[in-house]
């Protein structure tokens, strides 16, 4: 019997993507620097996306990820600028933007009404909740475990062993957890005995080996399974 249900956020309930290219046309524009999307975007995702991957392996803390990021970023683009200066400013804009993925409100009202849902995110914590307050989502959760607060990150079995312990589950099987990442939330859950949802949007499960539960390719489709 399910009682408790756990939320990834980026690119779950909120479009990272979306929030991120917001931020980082305010960012440049702050301090003048050339700006394409075509450009500078999918350069940020394709890096971002290496660090976090190794953020995930455990070689690399996300202290020297904000240092690197955007200096990685822009000695590939050839701009000459601080690094640190425009992650401040990017990660600030961060905290201001919010956009819903489809489905994400109907989909956290309908859960919060059948189960226990809580927030399980590897992003700060002050930046997550001032997102989902903007987003209306904020007050559908009953708690929220975040990595920095923990100690530990997703996939780390020892992050969803914290979250099983604070909520007094001792069958893992009663919590399911749904997010877009399937290393940091289907493998990461699946090292514990936790039941699930792979939401994937990008309709990629054919090239991976999936240990999910269950697969879906919109949110709106879990209320089919929960």
């Amino acid at each position: 019997m399910i009682s408790t249900v756990l939320l990834d956020v980026d690119n779950t309930l909120l479009d990272f993507n979306a929030c991120a290219l917001a931020s980082m046309q305010d960012a440049f524009c702050a301090f003048d620097l050339p700006f394409s999307k075509e450009v500078v975007f999918p350069t940020f995702l394709r890096i971002n996306d290496q660090l976090w991957a190794q953020i995930e392996e455990g070689n690399l803390t996300k202290r020297e990820h904000y240092q690197i990021r955007w200096n990685l970023i822009l000695k590939e683009l050839g701009i000459d600028f601080d690094g640190i200066r425009l992650e401040e400013k990017f990660v600030e804009g961060l905290h201001q933007y919010a956009v819903p993925i489809s489905g994400a409100m109907e989909l956290v009202s309908y859960l919060s009404k059948r189960y226990s849902v809580c927030v399980a995110s590897n992003a700060p914590c002050s930046q997550q909740k001032q997102r989902l307050k903007t987003a209306g989502l904020f007050s559908y959760f009953d708690r929220f475990y975040f990595s920095e607060t923990i100690g530990h990150q997703k996939p780390s079995k020892d992050f969803f062993t914290f979250c099983l312990k604070d909520l007094e589950i001792l069958d893992p099987r009663q919590v399911v957890m749904i997010g877009d990442s399937y290393k940091a939330d289907i493998q990461g859950a699946n090292s514990c005995g936790i039941t699930t949802i792979w939401y994937d949007a990008k309709n990629s499960w054919r090239r991976s080996r999936s240990g999910a539960d269950h697969i879906v390719h919109g949110l709106l489709e879990i209320k089919k399974i929960l």
